[in-house]
């Protein structure tokens, strides 16, 4: 029989891993990401410090003779692919002990407690577990398996195990949302990058309803004081295909929009580079035109104004004065509801903020407009 003993680490393990400059100095080598490098006295000699929570397990493989217990023990080996050989024989001797001390009884159970309680205080572990020669060259009991491969490869390999086990522990425990204030387990929750977590059912909501009302920048931890964005791989996560193309769509545009000189194009909607020269040119239809008027490129003169584009269009047959009286109607609201800004100090929208869109309309003067017996 398999036996797979797990180590009960209430406050972690710190494990440093003893390498010398041949092998740091390798290609493939480097320290892990989580792992703190130190300069021992030797001077070809180095250490990496590393903090655990779950360290891989132990394998205890057993078989049982006919003679066993009356007479013989199990035959067993044990694996421990990431310890020094030394340490891995010095185990097998203890269980040697341990069935000396009891004959004729049953050990398999007093061996897996004994390996998983107090095996790494016998070898002296408490605390600190340091791994010695990336080659080791220890040849004790040929019943121990231990660590074949060098550091480099063992220590990224039991950061991984780690890693995994704690997400696994995560996913099982019970976690309150800040938002609804509900108990679940993790596996109803999303972490975010900045460590807060919430349900997956009041993040859904919340995202859901900023994407829907346009507000795309809000999408933000809705922890208190903490404005880390919601990355795009949880956004995807959280919100159906089509709102999620319409996220997308928003942030580019709001993007866009904060760029002063970005601007669209009159015919195809599409974003242009701005020139010195306040003109643009269409990368779809090639279309050269001001940025301010929206007008074809006019060097060395002025945009017109309003008027004058509403009364080239009457005269031209192609607007009904009553669609006149409404365009100046329109242009006339925006009057009413813009204020400064405070930092360009130019009139902007009270509800879509500072953009060069809002800017160049105001630009533009109007005039009073004679519609039936009044004047608006």
């Amino acid at each position: 029989l398999q036996i797979y003993i797990h180590y009960d680490l209430h406050d972690g393990a710190e494990v440093c891993a003893k390498l010398s400059s041949a092998s740091a100095n390798r290609k493939d080598g480097g320290c892990p990401n989580d792992c703190t490098e130190e300069h021992d006295d030797e001077p070809d000699e180095f250490s990496y410090t590393c903090n655990f929570e779950h360290l891989p397990p132990l394998i205890l493989t057993c078989l049982l003779p006919k003679s066993y217990p009356s007479k013989d023990p199990p035959y067993f080996n044990v694996t421990v692919k990431w310890m020094d050989g030394h340490n891995v024989s010095q185990l097998c001797e203890m269980l040697d002990t341990i069935w000396a001390e009891l004959p004729g009884q049953e050990v398999v159970y007093q061996w897996v407690e004994w390996i998983r309680s107090s095996s790494l205080s016998h070898l002296m572990f408490d605390g600190k577990i340091t791994l010695g020669s990336d080659c080791p060259t220890h040849k004790g009991d040929n019943r121990a398996i231990s660590r074949s491969l060098s550091l480099e490869s063992v220590i990224p390999s039991m950061l991984n195990y780690s890693s995994k086990k704690h997400y696994e522990a995560f996913l099982e425990n019970l976690h309150t949302c800040r938002i609804c204030l509900n108990q679940s387990k993790g596996s109803n929750f999303v972490r975010l990058p900045c460590q807060h977590l919430f349900c997956v059912k009041c993040m859904e909501t919340l995202c859901r309803m900023h994407v829907k009302e346009g507000t795309v920048f809000h999408l933000v931890c809705p922890e208190t004081k903490c404005n880390a964005s919601i990355p795009p791989y949880l956004l995807k996560r959280l919100l159906r295909e089509e709102e999620f193309e319409r996220w997308d769509r928003l942030a580019l545009e709001k993007a866009l929009d904060s760029m002063s000189d970005v601007v669209y194009c009159p015919k195809c909607a599409i974003g242009c580079l701005e020139d010195e020269d306040n003109n643009a040119q269409c990368p779809k239809c090639s279309f050269i035109f001001c940025s301010f008027c929206k007008d074809p490129r006019h060097p060395g003169k002025q945009c017109i104004t309003a008027e004058q584009k509403l009364q080239r269009k009457q005269a031209s047959g192609r607007m009904t004065e009553w669609e006149m009286v409404k365009e100046m109607l329109s242009i006339k609201k925006l009057y009413r509801d813009a204020i400064l800004c405070p930092k360009c100090k130019v009139p902007i929208s009270r509800t879509e903020g500072c953009n060069k869109i809002v800017r160049q309309l105001w630009s533009v003067p109007v005039l009073p407009l004679w519609q039936g017996h009044n004047w608006i």
